[in-house]
């Protein structure tokens, strides 16, 4: 009998770690090995190395705010968010530990979008049985031409990583803590770190894919975590573009107030200026949560690299030189809106690799 293949991830980010837990439910005893730079053991309200700004899953909000949309990549992305929400709906009811809380989600916009014209109560809209309803003009808050509440999710992102990342240490999953250059480094040193005898199959959850892919950038997000909690996720659009958003995160972790997205901007510095602009726009779209910007409770200020690619993400396989490796990276904000669906389809094409899985 030969040796038994093992499947390596790159990257503990959310991709990363749902894939390696749909691997281990799908087909518990396979051997898998995460290797990444960061891993998300320490929050970074904690005094002690924080994650860097690339670590993006662990300075995000997170909530889940449906995006449909005409074109091809929105509705395919819909489709992964629609899959992801009934995964994270039953760990909200079944795992309370793991820091995710089904909540009421509320929309308010000063334009109404075309998409959205044709929303109608009761009709699905972040996932079925939703309560969706579109609110009635009395409900709006002034300047406010369309919104909306429904039911949704939120997360509680240092302990939800935490989570994943410790269950998949329990079941049998290996962790290995090392900066790789680029994939490349990844197949020459696993053989000798991991004790290999083959040349694994290795699941490219990077990021940006070590900025070799030149369709990858950064989006740059800086957010305000504050002690206030909020009853509800919620994002104000408005018709210069800017906008507001409030994510309450589960087991006393306060409320993230955001936030900027900046494409192409790789500054990591916290910028003052920015902190009171997101803080200002955030009394006046909820005056209902604080009614003044020295009210706020200020935990920390953020700011995280999102991994964006332009056309969405890349999920295929890629073949040669002997080796497999399977991309699935470039979610941009969206990483935890649509993991769960994006690990699916990573294993699809695990399975769809050829090896038998019992054999790896």
């Amino acid at each position: 009998m030969s040796s038994p293949q093992v499947i390596v991830i790159v990257g503990a980010g959310v991709l990363g770690l749902s894939t390696a837990r749909v691997l281990q439910d799908r087909y518990p005893g396979t051997r898998i090995t995460i290797v990444a730079a960061e891993i998300p053991l320490v929050p970074p309200v904690v005094e002690a190395p924080r994650p860097s700004a690339d670590n993006a899953s662990m300075w995000a909000g997170a909530h889940y705010r449906p995006t449909p949309g005409p074109d091809r990549q929105s509705a395919d992305e819909h489709k992964l968010a629609l899959q992801t929400a009934e995964v994270m709906k039953s760990i909200a009811r079944h795992s309370t530990e793991a820091g995710v809380q089904e909540i009421v989600g509320r929309e308010i916009m000063e334009y109404v979008p075309d998409v959205k014209k044709g929303f109608r109560d009761g009709d699905i809209y972040a996932s079925k049985d939703d309560q969706f309803r579109v609110l009635e003009k009395s409900e709006l808050p002034p300047g406010a031409e369309w919104g909306c509440e429904y039911m949704t999710w939120v997360v509680n992102v240092h302990i939800y990583c935490r989570w994943l990342l410790t269950t998949f240490i329990r079941l049998g999953g290996n962790l290995v803590q090392r900066n790789l250059k680029d994939l490349n480094d990844e197949f020459d040193i696993l053989p000798t770190i991991s004790r290999l005898t083959r040349t694994p199959l290795v699941i490219n959850c990077s990021g940006r894919n070590f900025d070799t892919d030149p369709l990858t950038n950064a989006i740059r997000g800086q957010t305000v975590l504050v002690r206030n909690t909020y009853d509800k996720t919620a994002t104000r659009h408005n018709k210069d573009n800017s906008w507001s958003f409030l994510i309450p995160r589960p087991l006393g972790g306060g409320t993230l107030v955001g936030g900027t997205k900046q494409l192409g901007d790789w500054g990591t510095d916290i910028r003052p200026r920015e902190t009171a602009e997101i803080l200002a726009v955030a009394v006046k779209a909820w005056p209902e949560f604080v009614s003044d910007v020295n009210d706020f409770e200020i935990v920390m200020e953020n700011v995280g690299r999102r991994p964006f690619r332009e056309g969405g993400l890349r999920i295929e396989r890629e073949l040669g030189q002997g080796r497999t490796v399977i991309h699935g990276y470039g979610a941009g904000p969206r990483g935890y809106e649509l993991g769960w669906g994006v690990a699916e389809r990573i294993v699809k094409l695990v399975e769809d690799v050829g090896t038998p899985i019992a054999q790896l």
